[in-house]
């Protein structure tokens, strides 16, 4: 085999746009390298295992000859790492001796899913202040707003991808690309979509699947984010009937009732 298959073999990767750059994920790296080594051998062994953590180390060999090395690490942390910390850290050791033999490489040696794992760590560093001094990470209240987006999107009758494009349009980014600032904002907007004369009427009620939409210029009853991050403070305030008190005034002033019940 020559080079010049490698680089065959890495045009026909399928490749993920990750803020600008390209990478390779794993099961592309594999494919890639079956392509050109048919009967070449990945291996992999743990190098060291904790309750908590596990190292591992991936040998990539072709006609008896280690043409590559790769290791990773995992920590047990997480709700996929909670209970796939093996599987994880063996994609990740595979990914990066398939890299040292050249495969997938263009954007470097960390393929698709370490580069996306790497972004969940960071925003796990992040946090939301949702009442004072109390904080939930910013993964979490991302995810909150975007409950409350699919929510607003029903019950609107909005088409996704009309959503995409008018996103697109307005804020120069893609949906899944937003801030949690930009999510926010959004809800704001999708919340008075219903309205005659917001710019985005144009989006309400047009998905043929949704029979029974809000009516226009009604106000749109549904649990904002707003509404979830209060019951998340109540909740991490437990015991401290005190201080559930004090939030409960605290959200009233912002305009939600958290005593109000959704079904």
């Amino acid at each position: 085999m020559e080079y010049k298959d490698i680089e065959k073999a890495n045009s026909e990767i399928k490749k993920q746009d990750i803020k600008g750059k390209l990478y390779a994920p794993v099961n592309e790296r594999v494919l890639a390298f079956r392509k050109v080594y048919p009967t070449g051998t990945i291996s992999t062994e743990i190098i060291d295992k904790t309750d908590v953590s596990i190292t591992m180390k991936t040998t990539v060999e072709v006609d008896e000859k280690i043409i590559g090395t790769g290791y990773a690490s995992e920590v047990k942390k997480g709700l996929v790492n909670s209970t796939s910390m093996i599987e994880n850290c063996e994609t990740s050791a595979v990914g990066r001796a398939l890299g040292m033999c050249g495969f997938g490489v263009e954007s470097g040696i960390a393929s698709q899913e370490e580069v996306e794992k790497a972004n969940e760590l960071k925003n796990e560093y992040k946090r939301e202040e949702i009442y004072n001094n109390v904080f939930i990470p910013e993964y979490e209240a991302i995810k909150i707003v975007k409950i409350a987006i699919n929510d607003l999107v029903r019950k609107q009758g909005i088409l996704l991808e009309d959503l995409k494009i008018a996103v697109k349009q307005q804020c120069w980014t893609t949906l899944d690309e937003l801030n949690l600032m930009q999510l926010k904002m959004l809800e704001g907007q999708l919340a008075r979509a219903n309205n005659k004369t917001h710019m985005w009427h144009s989006l309400y009620n047009k998905n043929p699947n949704i029979k029974q939409v809000v009516p226009e210029n009604q106000e749109v009853i549904y649990k904002s984010s707003q509404y979830m991050f209060g019951m998340k403070a109540l909740e991490l305030a437990k015991d401290d009937e005190l201080k559930q008190s004090d939030i409960i005034d605290s959200y009233l002033e912002l305009g939600t009732d958290l005593r109000k019940k959704f079904e």
